[in-house]
Protein backbone atom coordinates (compact mmCIF):
# COMPACT_ATOMS: atom_id res chain seq x y z
CA UNK A 1 0.00 0.00 0.00
CA UNK A 2 1.65 3.21 -1.19
CA UNK A 3 0.23 6.40 0.31
CA UNK A 4 2.96 8.65 -1.05
CA UNK A 5 1.64 11.67 -2.94
CA UNK A 6 3.64 13.93 -5.20
CA UNK A 7 2.77 17.61 -4.90
CA UNK A 8 3.92 19.81 -7.77
CA UNK A 9 4.62 23.36 -6.76
CA UNK A 10 3.43 26.19 -8.96
CA UNK A 11 6.45 27.99 -10.40
CA UNK A 12 6.89 31.49 -9.04
CA UNK A 13 7.02 34.27 -11.62
CA UNK A 14 10.28 36.18 -11.96
CA UNK A 15 8.41 39.45 -11.27
CA UNK A 16 7.35 38.09 -7.87
CA UNK A 17 10.91 36.97 -7.15
CA UNK A 18 12.21 40.44 -8.06
CA UNK A 19 9.90 42.03 -5.49
CA UNK A 20 10.91 39.46 -2.87
CA UNK A 21 14.64 39.98 -3.50
CA UNK A 22 14.28 43.78 -3.43
CA UNK A 23 12.42 43.55 -0.13
CA UNK A 24 14.95 41.11 1.35
CA UNK A 25 17.81 43.49 0.58
CA UNK A 26 16.12 46.72 1.62
CA UNK A 27 14.74 45.26 4.86
CA UNK A 28 18.20 44.17 5.95
CA UNK A 29 18.81 46.46 8.93
CA UNK A 30 22.55 46.71 8.23
CA UNK A 31 22.18 47.76 4.59
CA UNK A 32 23.47 51.33 4.58
CA UNK A 33 24.64 54.14 2.29
CA UNK A 34 28.07 52.51 1.94
CA UNK A 35 26.54 49.33 0.44
CA UNK A 36 25.03 48.90 -3.01
CA UNK A 37 23.57 45.66 -4.32
CA UNK A 38 22.00 45.17 -7.72
CA UNK A 39 20.39 41.96 -8.89
CA UNK A 40 18.88 40.23 -11.89
CA UNK A 41 16.41 37.35 -12.00
CA UNK A 42 16.07 34.87 -14.84
CA UNK A 43 13.98 31.69 -14.62
CA UNK A 44 14.20 31.75 -10.83
CA UNK A 45 17.99 32.19 -10.76
CA UNK A 46 19.25 35.31 -8.99
CA UNK A 47 22.49 37.12 -9.81
CA UNK A 48 23.70 39.44 -7.04
CA UNK A 49 26.26 42.13 -7.87
CA UNK A 50 27.54 45.22 -6.15
CA UNK A 51 29.68 46.13 -3.20
CA UNK A 52 29.37 46.02 0.59
CA UNK A 53 31.53 47.45 3.33
CA UNK A 54 31.86 44.30 5.52
CA UNK A 55 32.30 40.61 4.55
CA UNK A 56 29.46 39.43 6.81
CA UNK A 57 27.00 41.58 4.83
CA UNK A 58 27.76 39.69 1.63
CA UNK A 59 26.80 36.42 3.31
CA UNK A 60 23.84 37.91 5.18
CA UNK A 61 22.32 39.37 2.03
CA UNK A 62 22.72 36.04 0.22
CA UNK A 63 21.05 34.22 3.15
CA UNK A 64 18.15 36.66 3.18
CA UNK A 65 17.67 36.38 -0.60
CA UNK A 66 17.81 32.57 -0.43
CA UNK A 67 14.63 32.62 1.69
CA UNK A 68 12.58 34.27 -1.07
CA UNK A 69 10.04 31.74 -2.38
CA UNK A 70 10.65 30.41 -5.88
CA UNK A 71 14.39 30.96 -6.11
CA UNK A 72 16.17 28.09 -7.85
CA UNK A 73 19.73 29.34 -7.45
CA UNK A 74 21.90 32.28 -6.43
CA UNK A 75 25.17 33.52 -7.87
CA UNK A 76 26.73 35.92 -5.39
CA UNK A 77 29.17 38.31 -7.12
CA UNK A 78 29.00 40.96 -4.39
CA UNK A 79 32.44 42.43 -3.69
CA UNK A 80 33.72 43.54 -0.31
CA UNK A 81 35.29 47.00 -0.19
CA UNK A 82 38.67 47.46 1.44
CA UNK A 83 38.59 48.84 4.94
CA UNK A 84 41.58 51.03 5.69
CA UNK A 85 41.64 54.12 7.88
CA UNK A 86 41.94 56.26 4.73
CA UNK A 87 38.90 54.60 3.13
CA UNK A 88 36.90 54.91 6.34
CA UNK A 89 37.70 58.63 6.65
CA UNK A 90 36.88 59.18 2.98
CA UNK A 91 33.48 57.47 3.37
CA UNK A 92 32.62 59.58 6.41
CA UNK A 93 33.77 62.79 4.72
CA UNK A 94 31.71 62.11 1.60
CA UNK A 95 28.62 61.18 3.61
CA UNK A 96 28.86 64.47 5.54
CA UNK A 97 29.48 66.51 2.38
CA UNK A 98 26.67 64.89 0.41
CA UNK A 99 23.92 64.36 2.95
CA UNK A 100 24.81 67.54 4.85
CA UNK A 101 24.48 69.66 1.72
CA UNK A 102 21.20 71.62 1.61
CA UNK A 103 20.66 70.41 -1.97
CA UNK A 104 20.66 66.75 -0.87
CA UNK A 105 19.44 66.76 2.73
CA UNK A 106 15.97 65.69 1.55
CA UNK A 107 17.52 62.37 0.40
CA UNK A 108 19.08 61.79 3.84
CA UNK A 109 15.67 61.69 5.52
CA UNK A 110 14.46 58.72 3.46
CA UNK A 111 14.32 55.23 4.90
CA UNK A 112 16.70 54.13 2.13
CA UNK A 113 18.78 57.09 0.93
CA UNK A 114 19.23 56.69 -2.83
CA UNK A 115 22.81 57.98 -3.10
CA UNK A 116 25.32 55.22 -2.32
CA UNK A 117 28.98 55.94 -1.53
CA UNK A 118 31.40 53.10 -2.31
CA UNK A 119 35.08 53.46 -1.47
CA UNK A 120 37.68 50.83 -2.29
CA UNK A 121 41.40 51.53 -1.92
CA UNK A 122 40.85 55.28 -2.21
CA UNK A 123 38.69 54.99 -5.34
CA UNK A 124 35.15 56.35 -5.05
CA UNK A 125 32.07 55.13 -6.88
CA UNK A 126 28.75 56.91 -6.57
CA UNK A 127 25.77 54.64 -7.23
CA UNK A 128 22.02 54.86 -6.93
CA UNK A 129 19.58 57.44 -8.24
CA UNK A 130 18.99 61.18 -8.19
CA UNK A 131 16.26 63.46 -9.47
CA UNK A 132 18.08 65.40 -12.17
CA UNK A 133 21.23 65.55 -14.32
CA UNK A 134 22.27 68.67 -12.38
CA UNK A 135 22.20 66.74 -9.09
CA UNK A 136 24.28 63.99 -10.67
CA UNK A 137 26.87 66.51 -11.87
CA UNK A 138 27.02 68.32 -8.51
CA UNK A 139 27.51 65.03 -6.66
CA UNK A 140 30.34 64.09 -9.02
CA UNK A 141 31.97 67.46 -8.31
CA UNK A 142 31.63 66.95 -4.54
CA UNK A 143 33.26 63.52 -4.78
CA UNK A 144 36.09 64.82 -6.98
CA UNK A 145 36.84 67.58 -4.45
CA UNK A 146 38.04 64.98 -1.91
CA UNK A 147 41.41 63.26 -1.59
CA UNK A 148 40.16 60.23 -3.54
CA UNK A 149 42.37 58.69 -6.21
CA UNK A 150 39.52 58.45 -8.73
CA UNK A 151 35.76 58.97 -8.94
CA UNK A 152 33.24 57.02 -10.99
CA UNK A 153 29.77 58.52 -11.15
CA UNK A 154 27.33 55.66 -11.78
CA UNK A 155 24.30 57.56 -10.51
CA UNK A 156 21.31 57.41 -12.77
CA UNK A 157 18.60 60.00 -13.09
CA UNK A 158 15.10 58.82 -12.13
CA UNK A 159 12.94 58.44 -15.21
CA UNK A 160 15.85 58.54 -17.64
CA UNK A 161 16.40 55.58 -19.95
CA UNK A 162 19.98 54.26 -19.58
CA UNK A 163 22.16 54.67 -22.68
CA UNK A 164 22.53 50.91 -23.16
CA UNK A 165 18.72 50.56 -23.30
CA UNK A 166 18.14 53.38 -25.82
CA UNK A 167 17.26 52.57 -29.40
CA UNK A 168 18.04 54.81 -32.35
CA UNK A 169 15.06 55.83 -34.48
Amino acid sequence: DNRLRVHFEEPVKDADIVEGVRSAILRYSRYEIFDYVEFAVSDGAVLLEGSVIHPFKKDAIESRVAKVPGIRGIQNNIKVQSFSRFDSDLRASLARRIYGDVRFVHYANRAHPPIRILVDRGNVTLAGAVGSPVEKAVLGHIARSTLSFSVENHLHVDGEVPEEDRTES
